[in-house]
Order: structure tokens, then sequence, then C-alpha cells
């Protein structure tokens, strides 16, 4: 396409827990980026086709014109340095037919199974099929083909259908502007182009409206990743309320159903189980403020409100809060922390967070009548962090699927590896991660799952 301009001199949200008297824990990207690179191959994958389509219309569109006026009108102007022999007219068909073809090939290449799955190396393709052909027919003729309209225009164009992946951009560009700079070492040049210099002027040009067009791709990718980014935190905030919240009022609700009855008038309630209401509707509150508290704080984080928290006293409530769901689960859970283990330097609240979701997920996850053991023991060679593990006897999974388990929204053939479970376990790695600590897990098929974390003392 030696076109008319030749012829004629464009992610959840990311939990930040902060600690007010340490250090920032600093977010994790890289979810992010994984939901954001899905998005941008189904969009490069639409978008290339359109590319193709559009740049297939513009050459049939720019031939037809250089053919029935441009052509006839410089002929006729009497000027031999403007004029078109039937050596140049022959030679301009064979660009511009060969052009058209190959754009019509990576339309239909575009629109191929192997392509689609694979839409950056189509980018590259179609860069090349629209504009090596002039490239590769002047090399065998012994020229440089200089079409610098074409390359402005087309890079122009391309920027703006497909804002995204700017070092496809930046490669392609490389590429064809490479290519003429070894052609001309070579020594070839046009023939038709009557002052060399411009070739200079030209690739200046040229060059001057890739960087802005590969500025303007890396900025608009960027606002969108940030876009997806902040989306992300919405979802995980509302997921945060949601989930947290949830399982306390239904473990309340199961519990005062079966005191009631319809037939009397009164129900006696025990003092104990009226206590552990009261308690369960203070963490509750006490949550909603955290949660709040986060949200104030433009989504940037939990505050830590550390203090030294005995684990066994910790555990031994949680369980008894999750009692309802643990009956109604026929699970046993026993738990052999000992009550001389040294106090952890954490937050209260959020550690029940952790001791919850675990809990939760191996009955949510496991057939009826799992065993569960709870243990913490001190790590010497781990400068005295406190290893804690939550052990169940149920249906396992394989160690890939533990490493990805504390990714957001990690999804899988295993159970395990559900939309809650992904949601749960990534809050689970962030509040640890926030304590200066780890969490993992460990586990084969069949064979139950240990989950641990440490804690430092």
């Amino acid at each position: 396409m030696k076109s008319i301009l030749t012829l004629l001199p464009r992610k959840i949200f990311v939990i930040r827990f902060i600690n007010r008297t340490r250090s920032k824990v600093q977010p994790n990207h890289a979810i992010v980026s994984s939901e954001f690179l899905g998005w941008k191959q189904q969009f490069l994958s639409s978008r290339i086709r359109l590319l193709a389509w559009v740049v297939l219309i513009i050459s049939v569109m720019a031939t037809t014109l250089n053919l029935t006026l441009i052509i006839p009108s410089l002929n006729a102007s009497g000027d031999p340095k403007l004029a078109f022999d039937t050596v140049r007219i022959r030679e301009y068909l064979e660009v511009a037919v060969t052009q058209i073809f190959s754009v019509g090939m990576g339309l239909l290449l575009a629109k191929s199974r192997v392509f689609s799955q694979s839409p950056e190396r189509m980018f590259l393709l179609l860069s090349g099929l629209v504009l090596m052909p002039s490239q590769i027919i002047a090399t065998v003729r012994g020229q440089a083909s200089f079409d610098g309209g074409t390359w402005i225009l087309f890079y122009a164009i391309q920027a703006i259908l497909i804002p995204v992946n700017w070092r496809s951009h930046l490669l392609s560009q490389v590429t064809v502007i490479g290519y003429f700079a070894i052609a001309l070492l070579f020594g070839w040049r046009d023939p038709n182009v009557i002052v060399p210099a411009s070739y200079v002027l030209g690739i200046f040009y040229t060059m001057l409206i890739c960087l802005v067009a590969d500025v303007g791709v890396f900025l608009y990718e960027r606002s969108l990743q940030r876009e997806f980014e902040l989306r992300q935190q919405l979802r995980v905030f509302l997921h945060a309320v949601s989930h947290d919240l949830r399982n306390p009022v239904i473990g309340m609700v199961m519990t005062l159903k079966t005191f009631w009855h319809p037939e009397q008038h009164t129900a006696q309630i025990p003092q104990e189980l009226l206590q552990q209401i009261i308690d369960s509707g203070d963490r509750q509150v006490a949550l909603i403020n955290s949660l709040l508290e986060a949200h104030e704080t433009e989504v940037h984080g939990i505050v830590l409100h550390h203090q030294r928290v005995k684990l066994h006293d910790l555990v031994k409530s949680v369980i008894t809060d999750l009692q309802p769901f643990i009956q109604q689960a026929n699970a046993t859970v026993t738990y052999t922390i000992p009550t001389d283990l040294p106090p952890v330097n954490a937050d209260a609240l959020h550690l029940r967070r952790v001791y919850e979701n675990l809990l939760l997920n191996a009955l949510r996850y496991n057939r009826p009548g799992v065993k569960l053991t709870l243990d913490a023991v001190v790590e010497e060679h781990l400068n005295n962090q406190i290893r804690c593990t939550v052990q169940d006897d149920g249906v396992g999974m394989t160690q890939q699927q533990c490493d990805r388990l504390f990714e957001l929204y990690t999804r899988g053939p295993n159970n395990r590896q559900s939309l809650g479970l992904g949601l749960g376990l990534y809050i689970c790695r962030q509040i640890i991660t926030a304590h200066g600590g780890k969490i993992g897990a460990i586990s084969s098929p069949g064979n139950g799952a240990t989950f641990w974390f440490t804690l430092p003392i």
C-alpha cells in the first residue's frame, strides 16, 4: 500500500494491611495482572480482526483512488519527475495487489483457532503482512522501499484500534524500520525518491509518530489495569463484608432455632449460650468497624491492632463459636495447643478470621465426619516464631493445587479451588503476611491436608 500519502507530499480489593507501629505491606498485583491479561487476550483477538478489516478496506480504496484519480492527474501534469510510466505503474500494482492479498490472508488467519489463542503473535504477523510486502519486493529489485506515509498511517491506526500491549507495538515498528535501515546500509535506495535526504526526515517523522503512539498505548494500558485493580478492591471488600459477617450470623441463627418452639410462649436460654451470642455480636460490630476503617483509608488496607494473644484461648473461642457448623458436618475437632505456649504479637480479630476461614473451608469441602486437629509449636529455627497448623483427614489435593490455593479467584477441577475458597484463603495470606509470618498448605490426594502459618512471638 504505497498509498496516497506516499504519492502526495494515533483489576478485589488488593489489600494492604497497615500496621500503625510497623512498616506497610506492599500490595500483590500478580493476581490483578492475571485477570487483566485474560481480558487483554480477548480484547486483542477482537481488535486484530477489526484492524485487518480496516487496513483491507483502506488498501482497496487507496489503490482504486491512485489508479483512477491520482496517477492520471500526475501524468497529465507534464512534470516528468511526477509522471508514472508503464514500468512504474506495474511496480506499484505489484506492491498494491500483493499487500491486499497479504492483508486478506491476515484476516483469515486472525479468525483461525491457532492464532486466536495467541493474539500477540497474530498482532506481529498482521503488522508484517501489511508493511513487509513492499520491503520484500523492493529487496528483490535491489532497492530499499521508503514507505513513510504508509508507516505513519498504519502505526497511528494500529495504536488507535489496539491501545494495549505497547511492547508488541514497539517490536512491530523496530522490525520494519530496522529492515529498511539495513537495506540502506547495503547501498540500496528507491529510485523514485528524488531527494535522498528525505529518508532522514521521513524516518524522523515516522519515529516521532511511533514514539507518541507507544506512549499513548502505554498510558492507556496502565489506566485500564488500574481500573481492573480498583474493581477487584471493591469485590474483595464486598466479599470480606459478606463472608466474615455472614458466618457468625448463620451460626447464631442455627443456635437460636434449637430453642424456638412455636407452641410455647417463652423459651429459656442458658446464660452461657446467651453470653456467647453477645460476644459474637460484639465481634461482628468490631469487624464492621474494622472493615469500614479499611474502606475509609481509601481501601489501602486494614489496620492491625497488635496485642498479646494466647492462641489456646483464641482457638477455644473460635471452636465454640463454630459449634453449629461442626455439628452439622458431624465433624470432630480437637486442639492440642499447649496452655503455656508463649503469646503471639497479633491482632486477635484478624487472627480469628484466619482460623475461621481455615476451619470452615475444611468443613465445607470435605465429606461429613471429617476429623480436624489444631496445633501450635515454637519453631526455634524460625527465629522463635510459632508454627500453627490446621490438619484434616479429608480428600486432599495435589501439591500444585496447594501452591495456588492462596491466589485470588483460583479455579481448578478440585472443589477446594472454588470462588469462595480462593477469596477466603487470599485474605488469610494477606493477614498472616501483615503480621510478618508465612502461610502454606501440604497435601496429597486422599491423605488430607495440613494448612500451616507462622506468627512472631
